[in-house]
């Protein structure tokens, strides 16, 4: 019987080797497509694997075909030869194969391709792995209004390494030829459903890599480990795997490419995915993994040159090197492709080993051709070489270059008698059909000094811009006929770069250029904007202009009067007539004042402007517009935080603004807090922290409280720099409020562990299990040190730490239901057993942590207890002898077997299992009778110095 089962075990072994060399060898792969006519509907389709180098090479030898279905009905699989294959690195091959397809009609096809089989050993399929096919798949549009369109290419191989507990990023390197917007989502591994089906299905057992293994905790301990992929810059990140039972494991994932195309409409519609099947080398490794510093996304204009620094350094001091992978520099793993237009981008130096820390240039002298709506994606990633008993590990980083079409410039307006005239330079050159290419003309009313931020295209609606008219990019000069005389005109332009049928850039605004704009001779003059009443429904504002600068009666014949509009907001918009007011215009007149009644200031700031009417209605002038001023207000820890700004034609720079707060005893009545002194506009704030800055109304310092609510308004200090007749112009915000909020952490909770008592511990339920666990429960107090302790708990951490000398490290973040559990189960495998120490940390919902807790600690039981008898006699029954709690608690133990003349007649070597069956160390069958043994025990304990023999 015994040579029976010998010899079947080796024919097993014989057959499953077999197997092997026949095909188990896939690692990763993807389908990509390309449309190559534009009269027919043909697409050249490419299917790039990686395989085994190490234990599949046989099998890779003998791949030259594979099978492609292209989902078209009556079709049958087409066998597509191998073009080319090539080593990727000592362990890894990429394998090429292509052919071209005409599809029949428009429609949406998904092509598929099953290959038998993936590599072995792959711990989160359900295995043997080796057993299980290989199937990618890729769904299209084919539609002849799209032009010639191909899917994205995928730039980084899938095949990648991670350490243990070390964060781990990859990222395809997905570039779109034809500009068209990606976005990433994570899928399963597929497996096909047999040779000839061109049909596949998710592979079974699948397990987020984020589940598996010991010490399942983020590189920095912080928080569970996760494993996600960024939806928008498509990192995939896995931070960090677990620790397994064994110095390396892999893992496969999939995450599927999704690439959508800008309509005519302005809307996104799907027009194809790209599934793509990679694999993840984990090592159990002291490396320390290298670190990219990479600048934040960059976007020029069409003509700009771009140039930056990489760096890189390396924790272990390992020399490194720099990599980079993008469609701008017209390669691929294999050589040039012609992705983009002529310059391509260049980085130095490429692939040169230095030490570190290491750094390089990335340099490209953009053109108009570049010009396209999605920013391009820039890889680099950086590798250190820790010498041969380490493992390479990696860090990847993604920079966004964004190219936008080149603004026009110098622009300038002249009033004429024909209309205004506005002139700019010559638009750049951009070699490109005329026809793509325009520059459009806006103008609004008033001048707003709007300054477009970087990369800030278009001119929104919400600015007050209309357009007016549409002229060549070659052209320079546009006649406005259209404009009324004595109003005040803004003017800008902008470029429109077509990139595709349907997607039309436009380019940053150019200066603007007001008409107008100089304060007029016979226009009035603006003086206040002041909000009086804050109300949603009542609110007033009151207005004041002067009479028409160095106005004549002899020029202009009455009836006289003013005309007052309003627009809503503070820059600017829609202007409403609200008033006409008829003047006499006498030389001692005091100012115009209007209260503008029945406004939602509560909400809404608004903008003014005045027009002088003479003989009824006709328009001599116009005044600049001005704005009432706006506060904003924004919690802060036990302040609130206060920013201002107006729209108005005097300046209100340089001075020093008044800041008021309310008394809460008497609503209504506000004190004066502080005396801001302001330079431009973005100096505009102040900081309440309760404190009382200005002591010539009185010291108001009051104490801020949470949740409750405090009211403040501006006044602002402003001139005329030209006007120096009119004095200091003061004007009121409206009133604005708000709260401080709470930053104080939260009460560190009480924690408490479940006893341990070794006498009474169940031995039998150990065994059966092989598993114990250590119950923790807490709460958080009511109040600490006198205070009332913060009870919007949102989230408990457990640390843990399995020695009490070492730094506990967080193992559960419990965030469900809510409020959250208040009691955790760790359960740990016999070896480990109870020992470890604990603490536990509260987080808010500012997200503000605790204090530690009390650390509470549980050791192992410090005794092995071993039976008096045991029977080997093949009954199943007490046939070894065997600890009583198995292995519980054993770190290592060696024993030696004596009989009764003091013979040693067994010993067992050190391990942490015992199970002598009655046998010598030479496999003799000892017979029934008294022996007497000496253990050597090393056992788990939460003391490394206790854990001696």
């Amino acid at each position: 019987m015994k040579a029976l089962k010998f010899t079947l075990f080796c024919v097993i072994i014989i057959i499953l080797a077999a197997t092997r060399t026949q095909a188990t060898h896939l690692r990763a792969g993807e389908i990509t497509a390309k449309r190559i006519s534009s009269t027919t509907l043909t697409y050249r389709v490419t299917l790039t694997t990686y395989t085994d180098q190490i234990n599949g090479v046989q099998a890779n030898e003998g791949a030259n075909f594979v099978k492609f279905s292209f989902g078209v009905t009556g079709v049958p699989l087409y066998d597509v030869k191998r073009k080319k294959k090539f080593l990727i690195n000592s362990g890894t091959m990429c394998n090429v194969y292509d052919t071209t397809f005409t599809f029949p009609a428009q429609g949406r096809y998904t092509i598929t391709c099953g290959i038998s089989n993936r590599n072995a050993n792959t711990v989160n399929l359900q295995g043997p792995t080796d057993q299980i096919s290989f199937f990618v798949e890729t769904t299209i549009v084919v539609n002849g209004a799209l032009g010639l369109n191909n899917t994205p290419v995928l730039l980084n191989i899938p095949v990648d390494t991670a350490g243990v507990g070390k964060k781990f990023i990859h990222n395809p390197g997905a570039f779109d030829a034809d500009g068209d917007s990606l976005s990433y989502r994570l899928t399963a591994p597929k497996r096909d459903f047999g040779d000839g089906t061109g049909v596949g299905g998710f592979a079974a057992g699948y397990k987020d890599p984020a589940t598996l293994g010991d010490a399942r905790v983020s590189e920095d301990g912080q928080s569970p480990s996760s494993f996600r992929i960024d939806a928008i810059t498509g990192d995939l990140i896995w931070d960090a795997p677990g620790r397994l039972s064994v110095n390396q494991y892999q893992v496969n994932v999939a995450f599927i490419v999704e690439e959508w195309r800008k309509g005519i409409n302005g809307t996104y519609t799907k027009i194809g995915e790209i599934t793509r099947d990679m694999q993840i080398i984990v090592v159990e490794t002291p490396n320390k993994r290298p670190l990219l510093t990479t600048p934040s996304p960059i976007c020029v204009e069409a003509g700009q040159r771009i140039e930056f620094s990489i760096t890189a350094r390396d924790p272990d001091n390992h020399k490194i090197r720099i990599s980079t992978n993008s469609g701008v520099y017209n390669r691929d793993a294999e050589g040039f492709v012609d992705f983009v237009f002529p310059k391509e981008a260049n980085f130095t130096p490429l692939n040169t080993t230095q030490n570190s820390p290491a750094s390089g240039t990335f340099t490209w002298e953009t053109n108009c051709k570049h010009v396209r709506e999605q920013p391009y994606d820039v890889l680099f990633k950086v590798e250190d070489f820790p010498g041969r008993t380490a493992v390479q590990l990696t860090d990847i980083k993604t920079v966004r270059i964004r190219v936008i079409p080149p603004r026009p410039k110098a622009l300038t307006a002249r009033n004429t008698e024909r209309g205004i005239e506005l002139r700019w330079q010559q638009y750049p050159d951009c070699n490109i059909p005329e026809e793509d290419a325009e520059i459009v003309i806006y103008r609004k009313e008033g001048c707003s000094n709007f300054i477009p931020a970087n990369c800030q295209i278009g001119l929104p609606a919400s600015f007050g811009f209309v357009e007016v008219a549409r002229v060549s990019a070659k052209d320079t000069f546009y006649l406005d006929t259209k404009a009324q005389s004595g109003v005040i005109y803004s003017y800008s332009i902008v470029a429109n770069l077509a990139t595709s049928d349907f997607v039309s850039i436009p380019s940053v605004p150019s200066n603007e250029a007001c008409i107008g704009s100089e304060i007029p001779q016979k226009a009035p003059v603006i003086t206040n904007v002041s909000v009086d009443v804050t109300s949603t429904a009542t609110g007033q504002i009151t207005v004041k202009w002067t009479k028409p600068l160095n106005f004549d009666a002899n020029e202009t014949k009455g009836p006289y009067a003013y005309k007052l509009y309003r627009a809503t907001g503070i820059s600017g918009g829609v202007f409403q007539l609200i008033a006409t007011i008829p003047s006499k215009v006498i030389d001692n007149a005091a100012d115009t004042i209007f209260v503008d009644k029945s406004l939602n200031t509560s909400a809404n700031g608004y903008t003014y402007k005045v027009a002088f009417i003479y003989e009824t209605e006709k328009v001599l002038a116009e005044s600049q517009v001005a704005s009432s001023v706006r506060l904003s207000a924004a919690s802060d820890a036990q302040r609130v935080r206060l920013n201002w700004q107006a729209n108005v034609p005097w300046s209100n720079d340089n001075r020093r603004h008044l800041v008021y707060r309310e008394d809460k005893a008497r609503p209504g009545v506000f004190h004066i807090i502080a005396e801001v002194s302001v330079q431009a506009v973005n100096t505009y704030t102040y900081l309440d922290d309760g404190i009382d800055r200005y002591a010539a109304d009185g010291v108001n310092t009051i104490e801020m409280q949470v949740d409750t609510n405090y009211c403040y308004k501006v006044e602002t200090f402003g001139a005329y720099g030209r006007l120096p007749q009119f004095g200091t112009l003061r004007n009121f915000s409206q009133v604005m409020c708000s709260s401080p909020i709470d930053n104080t952490p939260p009460c560190p909770p009480e924690l408490s562990i479940d006893d341990l008592n070794c006498e009474n511990l169940d031995r039998e339920a150990i065994c059966e299990t092989n598993t114990l666990s250590n119950k923790l429960s807490w709460k958080t107090p009511a109040s600490s040190g006198g205070l009332l302790c913060r009870s919007d708990i949102i989230r408990y951490n457990i640390y843990f730490a399995r020695y009490k000398e070492d730094t506990p490290k967080l193992l559960a973040a419990i965030d469900k239901p809510v409020p959250p559990e208040t009691s955790f189960t760790h359960t740990r495998s016999v070896q480990d057993g109870f020992a470890g120490c604990y603490y536990i940390t509260a987080v808010n919902s500012l997200n503000i942590e605790s204090s530690a807790s009390a650390t509470i600690c549980k050791d192992n039981c410090a005794t092995v207890l071993l039976p008096n008898v045991f029977t080997p006699n093949g009954d199943g029954k007490n046939d070894t002898f065997t600890p009583m709690t198995c292995s519980a608690f054993i770190q290592n133990i060696d024993i030696e077997i004596y009989n009764r003349y003091g013979l040693k007649v067994y010993q067992s070597g050190s391990s942490n299992i015992l199970s002598w069956d009655g046998r010598s160390s030479s496999g003799v069958e000892l017979p029934s009778g008294t022996y007497y043994y000496l253990a050597k025990v090393s056992l788990q304990r939460l003391d490394r110095k206790d854990e001696t023999p």
